[in-house]
């Protein structure tokens, strides 16, 4: 049994309540970790590798979970909303990372790495394309999966999209889509289904990564070899990334024999995080 010292924090993020896992020593430098679809602070074996190698990275390390945790899910606030995965608005997620950093400020830290999963990809870049926090001295984009595509390419995609977008004109954006399409409401499939939309693009490897290249922190992204949430193979999406990077920093790095969580990979991915940490130090 692995257990793993810190503490858990409960964070406000305007109307709710949200909660993280903070790993801490005596540093003044944090990373924040965000989770992917459906994911959470506490469940995957990469972000538990994370947190019991958080000292050796130079880093203390806070695990939040944002308001899209788990599939669905009950969270409390001013109010109880149900929310999770399926209900989420993805333009949110600037609400939660930016409270979760206003908490570690008042907690002392000095300079914070965003990194994310999957997902969590889309939402720090999203964040600090839009945001450009000083404080935020680096991200960690630990597969960056174009989930735009994984759609596109599915059978019967247009048809899909069709029925979610006449769901949103007759008023049944928050319903959950038929289950053989979608675990999501309307709303929050055609966030990543429909081109339109900014989680769409943020990671569309066939489009122009406009979000993407406004940021000029440094920047590490992994993928899994063996990702099988990547349309194309990860060297590809790692070199189109380069080609669009203005980051002053950019590495990039592929797990032998990883998918798309790092199951059994995990010691070895940190190690690469570890150091491209110690990279920043140079």
């Amino acid at each position: 049994m692995d257990f793993i010292t810190g503490k858990l924090i409960q964070f406000n993020s305007k109307e709710l309540n949200l909660h993280g896992f903070l790993s801490y020593s005596n540093n003044k430098k944090i990373i924040i970790h965000v989770h992917g679809m459906g994911g959470d602070f506490f469940r995957f074996p990469l972000t538990w590798e994370l947190a019991k190698q958080s000292k050796k990275m130079g880093y203390d390390l806070f695990l939040i979970n944002t308001r899209g945790y788990g599939l669905i899910s009950k969270i409390w606030g001013k109010k109880k909303k149900t929310l999770g995965t399926a209900h989420e608005k993805f333009e949110d997620c600037l609400i939660d990372i930016d409270s979760a950093i206003k908490n570690v400020l008042k907690l002392g830290y000095k300079e914070i790495i965003l990194s994310g999963h999957s997902t969590g990809c889309q939402k720090i870049t999203f964040y600090q394309s839009k945001k450009q926090n000083k404080k935020v001295k680096g991200l960690i984009l630990l597969s960056p999966a174009d989930d735009f595509n994984l759609e596109k390419k599915r059978i019967n995609s247009k048809k899909h999209l069709k029925i979610a977008k006449k769901m949103l004109k007759n008023g049944k954006g928050n319903e959950i889509m038929p289950k053989k399409i979608s675990n999501y409401n309307a709303k929050r499939f055609l966030s990543f289904a429909d081109p339109k939309n900014i989680e769409a693009q943020l990671f569309n490897y066939e489009g122009k990564l406009i979000l993407f290249s406004k940021i000029k922190c440094p920047i590490i992204a992994i993928f899994g070899e063996k990702d099988y949430f990547a349309k194309q193979k990860a060297e590809e999406c790692l070199n189109i990334l380069k080609s669009k990077t203005n980051s002053k920093y950019f590495e990039t790095k592929i797990i032998p024999k990883a998918e798309h969580n790092y199951k059994g990979q995990e010691k070895i991915t940190v190690k690469k995080i570890i150091k491209f940490l110690k990279n920043l130090k140079k």
